[in-house]
């Protein structure tokens, strides 16, 4: 769990960052995204970097959103910039280079095909869509173990513009603004639905997308189990994630939007959740119950009063120790 004070002292390595994005135009959330109701809790009222956004949970179907995100121009600049890179290797303390990035991610892409794959015949050059794609390391193993064709969507060109992606082909572009003219056998949404502009409307293009056969994966970063163990909203929101789900509601989600759940990947880190889905009947109707929602607000506000009383209290000095060690260790790596 991040302390409250090196919250603070994060806080203060992002100001400058923050002071550029403080002018960046935003957008207004009104509705719920999902279910367009207005009936909200508010969570927090700035982000983990110190900008001053909303954060609220909606008291319908349970979705976490942003109130003020940035407008769709401003989210493009953002990640094209490299901005977003900017702000989380600031966050962190530690700026990420492209290929430290690709080896982090071979392991995960080993584990997302092992779970699909029992699910995909051989494509034989059937399309595949990565969305997010970032540096094509998880499109590239399905192509190669599996013969697909992949497609790699990302709003950043510096990411998905490199020599690995070479023979695959290549769009930056966010996917709510890409005009596709094809279905795909396997749609890839990997860490990424919490960075979707427009949620509901995504999730119904991705739909649309798939082959009546086709599987679509997308996993979520389960809001409620990060809270647990990073801390209360204010320290886990981000300005670069406009929505929250949990394993829950995103299964509900999926109902209301015409996906059926094939498989959940219990394998993955505690706190996430990866769905394998196909096409099914929509159920608009599908709510979580409101006892369900009322008891996630009550318990994320015990999750902030419980991190207000370790932040009057001071850090262990040998906590401090190890903590100033580790982050020495990773500078040298």
């Amino acid at each position: 769990m991040i302390h409250p004070t090196d919250l603070q002292r994060r806080r203060r390595r992002c100001r400058p960052i923050v002071e550029r994005l403080a002018k960046a135009p935003r957008a207004s959330a009104t509705d719920c995204n999902t279910c367009g109701s207005q009936q909200r809790a508010v969570l927090a009222t700035g982000d983990r970097y110190g900008l001053p956004v909303r954060t609220a949970l909606c008291l319908e179907c349970g979705l976490v959103y942003l109130v003020e995100p940035l407008t769709p121009e401003s989210y493009a600049d953002f990640y094209a910039s490299g901005c977003y890179r900017e702000v989380t290797g600031q966050f962190s303390r530690r700026r990420r280079l492209l290929r430290q990035i690709r080896a982090g991610q071979l392991g995960y892409a080993e584990r997302v095909f092992h779970f699909l794959a029992p699910y995909l015949p051989p494509a034989a050059d059937a399309p595949l869509l990565d969305i997010g794609a970032s540096t094509g390391l998880v499109a590239d193993l399905f192509r190669q173990r599996l013969g697909f064709t992949p497609v790699l969507l990302d709003p950043a060109a510096n990411e998905i513009d490199q020599p690995e992606t070479r023979g695959m082909q290549r769009i930056a572009a966010s996917f709510e603004t890409w005009q596709p003219d094809r279905r795909f056998e396997l749609i890839l949404l990997c860490r990424t639905v919490e960075h979707l502009q427009d949620l509901r409307g995504a999730l119904q293009k991705v739909r649309e997308l798939l082959t009546p056969d086709g599987i679509f994966f997308c996993d979520v970063a389960d809001f409620l189990e990060v809270c647990r163990l990073e801390g209360p909203p204010e320290a886990v929101s981000r300005i670069d994630h406009c929505f929250w789900l949990t394993q829950e509601t995103a299964r509900y989600l999926f109902r209301r939007l015409g996906f059926e759940v094939v498989a959940i990947d219990g394998a993955a880190p505690f706190e996430q959740v990866g769905f394998a889905l196909r096409r099914g009947e929509a159920d608009p109707a599908a709510r979580l119950p409101r006892g369900w929602i009322d008891a996630q607000v009550r318990r994320l506000r015990e999750t902030g009063a419980d991190w207000m009383a370790v932040g009057r209290r001071a850090v262990d000095p040998l906590d401090w120790l190890r903590r100033r060690s580790y982050r020495f260790k990773k500078l040298l790596s």
